[in-house]
């Protein structure tokens, strides 16, 4: 593993202005494949859906809000990631399945501005997942914790794009794949949720 250096994040950063947000997820959408981000194949048959809740205001975007999931919680126990899961018989689409997760695990419900879709990723249970961007201007941001979820984690994104992140070479089931990884106070942010944030990361400095 090529590590990263611990990063404990600034309190702030400039805001990201919200048509610049909207245009890194066109950008993805114009790629050769843009509804495939992993290069694993998906096992199961069932689909999943991620909320990646950018909080910020009039000026745009200032943080990203991960999740750090209980010890006990049925998927990714202990790990950073966002909120997220199963696409359940109810849902009428994908999104619907991330907003419903959000709410569920977060309490967030209301002031939500769905943004677009990033290209899918592969969680390590070989489920492909779909990551919905949410737009949130709550003033005073409140979470009300899921018995699943053991803390909040929120990011500035700005200082989020020059952070230290390293590289964790993994191999599954036959496939060598190097994933971003970053050293936090709280945990380290790895595996498909920093694969997928990398990624978009990547995309919006350079747009």
């Amino acid at each position: 593993m090529e590590p990263s250096s611990r990063w404990v994040p600034p309190p702030g950063g400039e805001p990201v202005a919200w048509a610049r947000v909207e245009e890194s997820l066109r950008v993805a959408q114009r790629w050769p494949d843009p509804f495939k981000l992993s290069p694993r194949a998906p096992e199961s048959p069932r689909r999943a859906a991620v909320a990646v809740l950018l909080w910020g205001d009039a000026a745009g975007a200032r943080e990203v809000v991960l999740v750090r999931r209980g010890a006990t919680a049925p998927q990714h126990p202990g790990e950073l990631a966002f909120p997220g899961g199963m696409v359940e018989p109810g849902d009428r689409d994908l999104t619907a399945t991330a907003r419903r997760e959000l709410e569920e695990e977060l309490g967030v419900k209301d002031g939500l501005w769905e943004m677009g879709c990033f290209p899918d990723g592969v969680a390590k249970a070989r489920t492909r997942f779909t990551p919905l961007f949410l737009r949130w201007e709550e003033p005073e941001p409140r979470f009300t914790l899921s018995s699943e979820i053991q803390d909040v984690l929120r990011l500035p994104l700005e200082p989020l794009m020059g952070a230290p992140w390293g590289i964790q070479r993994l191999e599954l089931r036959g496939l060598a794949l190097d994933i971003p990884r970053l050293e936090l106070p709280m945990a380290p942010l790895w595996g498909a949720t920093a694969f997928v944030l990398k990624a978009w990361l990547d995309v919006l400095r350079n747009t």
